[in-house]
């Protein structure tokens, strides 16, 4: 399932910078900081597209490791827990 995920993304992103490609050539002055470029319009699109593409991906793995390792802290200390119940709740032979 992740495979065809993976593949449905790859083809989105071909054919939103074909699309991009085919239909932007002007040229424009992209000022940044430190100095500035001309660059056609299609290209900025496109590195934008992806910088934005990666930060999400960034920002998505960012959280859910964050949910994981409270999972796995949580299910450690339930874990814990349940031993410690089953100890008291065990009658102890004398």
């Amino acid at each position: 399932m992740k495979y065809i995920f993976g593949i449905v993304i790859i083809l989105a992103i071909v054919l939103v910078a074909v699309t991009i490609g085919a239909n932007n050539d002007q040229l424009i002055t992209f000022n940044y900081i430190l100095a500035k470029s001309e660059l056609r319009l299609s290209t900025l699109v496109a590195i934008l597209f992806g910088f934005g593409l990666l930060l999400g991906w960034f920002i998505t793995g960012f959280f859910y490791l964050k949910v994981k390792l409270k999972n796995i802290g949580l299910n450690r200390r339930v874990k814990r827990q349940a031993q410690q119940i089953s100890e008291l709740t065990l009658p102890k032979a004398e």
